[in-house]
């Protein structure tokens, strides 16, 4: 109880500050005294705090291993100060003295959204393979309900389309309701990504990978025009009995290569060369009118092509030849629609910049694949009448 007491008179007489010359001096005797009875009434509990230092092992000698040793190096500290504010030069090591951990000593980082920009930019330049610590490349997204609101409206659209094919009640409206929550998911989530852009969000390495992302999504939609081509190949080239060993069959009048078919393959050639005008040329007014171009000849497709259903001799729901034609064909024409709006997106967002942005070179890289794709439904549906 008597160390106990003295450790607590000890704490209070450390916090009194030395209001005279004779108040300090007696106030040091004191705890000069008090701390050498603790250290003799702890030795028992303790052990001795010299064979400690020399045997302890982390960081430093000096690890407290009890409360006297740990008075002890109060102490100990305090002269020290005492001694370190007589020296001189003792105000830049008051400085150093006021770090209560390591990670004041660090260099302070930018507080400002645009230097932390400019950190992962220039660690994105050279370097492969970033410290977790360090300021890296990538711009960490906020929580969103795009990608959950995305896939709940797709898979409504999905399921809707299915049960109108087979004119189940109610499900046109569920299929129109679903694709019109997939386009207002589309709009919103564009928009943000244009206000991370214009914050300087996107570092270079990001857009990089923008690219390769639309070089995935249009080696993943190749795959599904590969899968409804194959489909038109298997049927042409080995008709069944079923279609009465014949291709186009039998009651079916086929629509053939000439007519609205070249129509719309010359429609799609000159946007061709329209995007490409729009990628690579340097005047705004001719990339803005490149680009109304492009759109302009979209729409004329989509028009030619709801002309060409509407006179159509079948519909979707005769035979094999009409699913394979209307579904092929169609989605075709969507993936035309997509592309259109896309182009009509970077159209209005070129003023803004008025150079070539990554929503460009997106656009401009999904409308030369509808093109290519435009080749081969042409040459195997109608051409090639499979």
């Amino acid at each position: 109880m008597s160390a106990s007491r003295g450790v607590g008179l000890l704490r209070v007489l450390q916090r009194l500050p030395a209001a005279s010359t004779s108040f300090g001096e007696a106030s040091s005797a004191l705890r000069a005294t008090l701390c050498s009875n603790v250290l003799s009434g702890s030795a028992q509990s303790s052990g001795s705090l010299h064979g400690l230092q020399h045997s302890s092992s982390g960081f430093g000698s000096q690890m407290p291993y009890s409360f006297a040793a740990q008075m002890h190096t109060l102490i100990n500290k305090e002269e020290e100060n005492k001694q370190t504010a007589s020296a001189p030069g003792s105000a830049m090591l008051a400085s150093v003295t006021q770090a209560t951990t390591a990670l004041t000593l660090l260099p302070v980082k930018p507080r400002s959204a645009l230097a932390r920009r400019n950190m992962a930019s220039a660690a994105g330049a050279h370097a492969h393979h970033i410290d977790s610590n360090q300021a890296h490349p990538f711009h960490i997204v906020a929580p969103s309900p795009w990608p959950f609101c995305a896939s709940m409206s797709s898979m409504m659209m999905m399921m809707g389309m299915s049960g109108w094919f087979h004119c189940i009640p109610h499900c046109g409206a569920i299929m129109f309701a679903g694709g019109a929550s997939t386009i207002l998911t589309a709009v919103a989530w564009w928009r943000d990504c244009v206000i991370e852009a214009d914050m300087g969000m996107h570092s270079e390495l990001q857009k990089t990978n923008f690219i390769n992302g639309i070089w995935i999504f249009i080696v993943s939609e190749a795959a599904l025009f590969f899968g409804l081509l194959w489909s038109c190949v298997h049927l042409g080239m080995s008709p069944n009995v079923m279609v009465h060993m014949q291709w186009p069959p039998v009651g079916i009048d086929a629509i053939g290569w000439e007519g609205r078919a070249m129509v719309m393959s010359a429609v799609l050639a000159a946007s061709y060369y329209s995007a490409n005008v729009a990628m690579v040329a340097k005047d705004p007014k001719v990339v803005m009118t490149a680009l109304g171009t492009t759109v302009g000849l979209g729409a004329l497709f989509l028009a030619d092509q709801y002309l060409e259903y509407s006179t159509a001799p079948f519909n979707l729901t005769d035979g094999p030849y009409g699913t394979t034609f209307f579904m092929t064909t169609g989605f075709h024409g969507f993936h035309v629609l997509v592309g259109s709006l896309w182009l009509l997106a970077a159209m209005l967002n070129y003023p803004r910049t008025n150079k070539p942005t990554t929503t460009l070179k997106g656009a401009v890289l999904y409308w030369h694949f509808v093109d290519i794709v435009w080749i081969a439904v042409y040459g195997i549906i109608y051409a090639a009448q499979l």
